[in-house]
């Protein structure tokens, strides 16, 4: 009987090791889309938060009461934690946190009276070194000691958020108020895939708690052999094949839609992509 659990026991850590794996991989992503735009504290409160409130949501689907100690067990969160985040709510979270650095320092620089003008409470002009009311006495208090001011200097003067104004003493001034490194259309595509990779979950976590007569499509096909000489081909070819199919889909998504938007009526979708194991710079020309 010992060995029959301890078999069940290390095909369960065979598993977790290979979503821990697997997860990497979707994580790598993720990161790729939003590294330089969110930190990674900000994503951290952000995950407690998330972690915390389905935590409490499978808890109660078990007919569990989602006590403190019982989400603290399954999120692996210390319970101090645990009430923390529940005295906050997911959506206050995520909209209070300061997403990166560089705005963490501006939002403190436009709303600290110590950083500000006295007579127009504007944000100050301010030398750039030495202690106190200077730029390296702002990038201490609202980033920290581990990053240094030249460093952030020339990622704010790169997207003209700050310019440097010449003299007896050199400053630094304010003159966007808002830190954004991303095109409108950058900002969209992270969006569009954030969105898609979530839906694509959703089907997954759909399927795995549902009969089989109620389980929608989630496939995926590929192959391993293909020459990359003719990656471009067939690109085209399913171009192609899913441009015909979206038309398709369309029709039929016309033909269930309601006419007018009312309470109750559900949002569904269909999604077509294609995909390869390589980064977008090996594209073979």
């Amino acid at each position: 009987m010992l060995s029959v659990v301890m078999q069940r026991s290390v095909n369960s850590q065979d598993d977790t090791k290979s979503i821990t794996y697997i997860l990497s991989h979707v994580f790598s992503k993720v990161v790729r889309l939003v590294i330089g735009t969110i930190s990674l504290p900000a994503l951290t409160d952000i995950l407690k938060a998330i972690y915390v409130e389905e935590a409490r949501k499978k808890l109660s689907r078990e007919k569990t009461k989602p006590t403190k100690s019982a989400i603290a067990l399954i999120t692996g969160l210390d319970t101090r934690v645990v009430s923390t985040v529940l005295d906050q709510n997911l959506d206050k979270t995520i909209q209070t946190q300061k997403v990166n650095p560089e705005n963490a320092l501006i939002d403190m620089w436009s709303s600290d009276p110590f950083f500000q003008d006295a007579d127009s409470s504007e944000p100050a002009a301010l030398p750039i070194s030495g202690r106190g009311r200077t730029f390296q006495g702002l990038v201490l208090r609202s980033i920290g000691r581990n990053i240094t001011v030249k460093t952030v200097m020339d990622r704010l003067l790169a997207w003209e958020s700050i310019q440097i104004n010449q003299g007896d003493i050199d400053t630094v001034e304010l003159i966007a108020q808002t830190y954004l490194p991303l095109s409108d259309d950058r900002v969209k595509h992270i969006e569009i895939g954030l969105l898609e990779g979530s839906r694509v979950l959703s089907a997954v976590i759909h399927n795995m708690d549902s009969e089989p007569e109620y389980r929608v499509p989630q496939q995926g096909r590929w192959t391993y052999r293909l020459d990359p000489n003719n990656y471009k081909k067939f690109r085209r070819s399913v171009r192609q094949l899913l441009e015909k199919q979206i038309k398709e889909g369309e029709l039929l998504l016309e033909e269930f839609e309601e006419p007018t938007k009312q309470p109750g009526q559900l949002t569904v979708g269909i999604g077509w992509y294609q995909w390869g194991d390589h980064e977008p710079e090996e594209d073979v020309e």
